[in-house]
């Protein structure tokens, strides 16, 4: 069957809070190492409410939307090497592999595609990889194919629905929040704090109760988001209710005379710079403060959620960006005192995707539980952005090939 010239697609265009459906041309093999690509499944990510909030993004809109998602190969270039027609893969990151970050393992930061940003996905715009397209699409095209993509085994069930809203986390929130863990310097019986729990923060108290935590905490105020949390192991804590550092520290007192070690060992930042206070208003650092706060001397932070560089600033794909939300005050004094270690930045997922693609396979690991809806067809995209900025769902996972409703 010939691939039609035309795909709907969820396209971006520089009004807050509203997102369309668009058709638009199919994309086009440009250099001999894309591929072309037929998307089976997409889904929404907290980086994408972002852009709908009209806070994050390229300047120039329009783009289409998306970044996770897996497909069928349906057209390679001549320099593909390793991926054929009819395979099915995990869309990533763009990375060319052969730069030198791409050999020094630092995959997402590859300089060849995109040096001005050194982060290359789909679904931002062409400030972050022109031409690159989104994964909320039909089709996309994915250069560096070899590099950008990774293979589902052929015997794998990924025809099975379950399995595929596994697979498409793979494409950045399961690394993610695996990554933000691993980067607060966790080990095996560690206590934790998750500070938000949205799809990343879930999916980060998901994984370190699978990594063997002694006791984790989620900290939101979304009663859903809560239960959810606490039907993945952990202890929810409400911070509407009082101070979440309070609350965790009362349930994790000290164990010395001295009093100096209370708290968790570990913490994380699955938030990012849309913070919010008891009182339901943006606080920019409150949650870094938070975590500061909890977590004992000697400790580590990994910071998970989004900070857009400063200076950014306002421009017609980011209307309401300040250039400011990277920018606040945090207790360096405490930090330093207390011995506490940071990582942060964003997440290698090259890294990760085989491994975790292999706890997958072998069932250790189903991702897919953070998942709150499953659409089929992009015809209810749209209003699904509504209620995931509303926190009315969480993760919302898009099945297409099955018509638009």
């Amino acid at each position: 069957m010939p691939t039609p010239k035309t795909m709907k697609a969820i396209t971006w265009e520089g009004k807050p809070f509203h997102m369309s459906l668009k058709d638009t041309p199919i994309p086009q093999l440009k250099d001999p190492t894309d591929a072309l690509i037929q998307l089976t499944t997409a889904a929404i990510c907290g980086t994408d409410l972002h852009t709908y909030r009209g806070l994050a993004g390229s300047k120039n809109p329009p783009w289409i939307m998306g970044h996770e998602g897996i497909g069928t190969v349906i057209q390679i270039g001549q320099g593909v090497k390793t991926l054929k027609v009819g395979d099915r893969v995990v869309i990533g990151p763009t990375s060319c592999g052969y730069c030198n970050n791409c050999v020094r393992g630092k995959w997402t930061y590859c300089v060849t595609f995109h040096p001005e940003t050194l982060l290359d996905f789909p679904g931002l715009g062409d400030d972050f990889g022109v031409g690159l397209g989104g994964t909320q699409a039909e089709y996309i095209r994915v250069p560096f194919a070899d590099s950008s993509s990774f293979l589902i085994p052929p015997n794998s069930a990924e025809h099975d629905s379950d399995r595929a809203i596994d697979y498409v986390l793979l494409s950045d929130i399961f690394p993610t929040a695996w990554n933000g863990l691993s980067s607060s310097g966790f080990e095996p019986g560690d206590t934790v704090a998750v500070f938000g729990a949205g799809p990343v923060g879930l999916l980060c108290a998901y994984s370190a109760v699978l990594r063997g935590a002694s006791r984790v905490y989620s900290v939101d105020y979304v009663p859903s988001r809560l239960e959810k949390a606490a039907s993945l192991g952990a202890v929810p804590i409400n911070f509407k209710d009082s101070d979440p550092v309070q609350q965790i520290l009362a349930r994790e007192p000290p164990s010395h005379p001295d009093g100096t070690d209370g708290g968790v060992r570990r913490s994380c930042d699955c938030v990012g710079f849309e913070t919010l206070n008891a009182k339901l208003e943006r606080e920019a650092g409150i949650v870094i403060r938070n975590c500061i706060n909890v977590t004992q001397p000697t400790g580590g932070i990994g910071i998970v959620g989004e900070y857009p560089a400063a200076g950014l600033g306002a421009s017609p794909g980011a209307p309401l960006a300040t250039g400011k939300e990277g920018v606040f005050e945090i207790p360096l004094g405490t930090l330093w005192t207390k011995n506490i270690s940071v990582g942060s930045g964003v997440v290698q997922v090259k890294e990760l995707q085989f491994v975790l693609r292999e706890m997958i396979e072998r069932g250790v690991a189903r991702p897919g539980v953070v998942v709150d809806e499953v659409l089929y067809g992009l015809g209810g995209v749209v209003g699904a952005y509504e209620r995931f900025e509303k926190r009315e769902v969480g993760k919302v996972v898009v099945r297409l090939g099955h018509g638009d409703n």
